[in-house]
């Protein structure tokens, strides 16, 4: 049985720690879009999935690369929505406080990645942490004619955080180096300017999914639909293309919905992959 306790690993000479935010059972029929169900049964039965629900990881992700103290999305926070997120008392567990922290990379702009920036009374919640986004997130998240086309409910938060951590954003176009071995790669199928994170370090190479792929049998068959992705035709492309990057580098691979730890490799399968989880 997968616990949630954090995970640590090593990507070269960077420190990284899996943690998971909080959970949530979703029926199945929520997860896969456009699959026949015969073969999404047999996909799951084969894979050791429940063929009735799936259980809907929420990772987040800290990194210490030198001196610097990074996380990767900042999970749902306290007080939002659904749930209030585990994070910060998963980071005090390592001792880190929420002053700790340097750098918070931003994937996108779903509340479950971007919660954590603000407590509840609106303040930051990491005083000194700068913020990196993708060119493509920020051009849509300063377009309010391109927010408008979108429902409230996925751009509430994003509207309403942003113009707070504004003066503290450092907006990167893909595949530049911003800090030494870090870069985005864009993979916009699932939000506008959603991205991937390509991490190298001493030799060895570490892909974070963010929400590319949202779970593992989406690997073994790409031409089935998330239903929490939007474009998916574009979604199936990211897919290939993140996908075979970590295969050509022998990547180490993280999801932000896999199962937790949510950390392992992906292997070809024919035309596709594979997920292997190290635990």
């Amino acid at each position: 049985m997968t616990t949630t306790q954090n995970y640590h690993f090593k990507v070269g000479s960077i420190n990284c720690v899996a943690i998971c935010d909080g959970t949530e059972i979703v029926p199945i029929e929520s997860v896969f879009k456009d699959a026949p169900p015969e073969q999404v049964n047999k996909a799951l039965l084969e894979g050791g999935y429940p063929t009735n629900e799936s259980t809907v990881y929420f990772n987040c992700l800290y990194i210490q690369a030198g001196q610097q103290r990074i996380l990767v999305d900042a999970g749902w926070g306290k007080g939002v929505q659904r749930r209030g997120g585990e994070l910060p008392e998963r980071l005090q567990d390592e001792g880190i406080t929420p002053a700790d922290i340097d750098t918070i990379i931003i994937t996108h702009g779903d509340i479950d990645h971007i919660g954590g920036i603000l407590t509840e009374d609106n303040h930051l919640a990491f005083p000194n942490a700068g913020y990196i986004i993708l060119k493509e997130a920020w051009d849509f998240w300063t377009n309010q004619a391109l927010i408008a086309r979108w429902p409230e409910f996925l751009t509430y938060f994003g509207r309403k955080t942003l113009p707070l951590i504004r003066e503290r954003v450092k907006v990167v176009e893909a595949g530049v180096e911003f800090l030494p071995g870090f870069q985005l790669i864009p993979a916009s199928g699932h939000r506008p300017g959603h991205a991937a994170l390509a991490v190298a370090s001493s030799g060895e190479y570490f892909i974070h999914l963010a929400d590319t792929v949202g779970h593992p049998i989406l690997m073994e068959h790409p031409e089935w639909h998330w239903y929490a992705d939007f474009a998916f035709e574009q979604a199936e492309k990211d897919k290939f293309h993140v996908l075979n990057q970590a295969v050509a580098q022998h990547a180490l691979v993280f999801g932000s919905h896999l199962p937790f730890p949510g950390v392992g490799r992906v292997t070809p399968l024919g035309a596709e992959w594979r997920w292997q989880p190290v635990v």
